[in-house]
């Protein structure tokens, strides 16, 4: 067996979700968050993953992870075992708080999705009106904030085309 040493670490911290999309593959419905781990399991957890690496990037997702009311705690926990801290987020939750907090709990950066450069596919993609709406306020914020973040697109055969706009 060989030694192997993770770089990019990605955690699903809740299946919480806000929206209904239609490619979800953790079917995150749930708003509850019953199958959530507690918060002090989810230390330990960090724990363990920092015997591993802890100078890797670890990506907090979900679901929706702004859902998860201890995200700060966890962020700050991670940040100080050494991680890199990213979180990956439909953008519908984030305001200016949201957003400071996210930078004073050690957020580096923020992956959004957005599948297409109008509301009709988007929308139906992620099962909300308005989804879309919501998503680019939230990347407004992020510029505003200076928070750094990418766009990360769901690609299928009905919005391939769209990709050089989106970039």
């Amino acid at each position: 067996m060989t030694d192997f040493t993770p770089f990019l670490i990605s955690w699903n911290i809740t299946k919480r979700c806000n929206l209904r999309c239609a490619h979800c593959y953790l079917d995150s419905a749930e708003m509850e968050g019953a199958n959530d781990l507690t918060t002090g399991t989810a230390l330990k957890f960090i724990d363990e993953m920092a015997s591993a690496n802890p100078h890797a990037m670890l990506i907090l997702t979900g679901g929706e992870p702004l859902l998860r009311p201890d995200w700060p705690e966890l962020v700050r926990y991670a940040s100080k075992k050494g991680f890199t801290v990213v979180m990956g987020t439909n953008a519908t939750m984030l305001d200016g708080p949201t957003v400071d907090r996210m930078l004073e709990s050690g957020v580096k950066g923020v992956g959004v999705s957005l599948d297409s450069v109008g509301p009709v596919y988007h929308d139906k993609l992620r099962g909300l009106d308005g989804a879309w709406e919501q998503t680019m306020r939230g990347i407004d914020i992020l510029r505003e904030k200076e928070m750094d973040f990418q766009v990360q697109l769901t690609l299928t055969r009905d919005n391939h085309r769209e990709v050089p706009k989106v970039i």
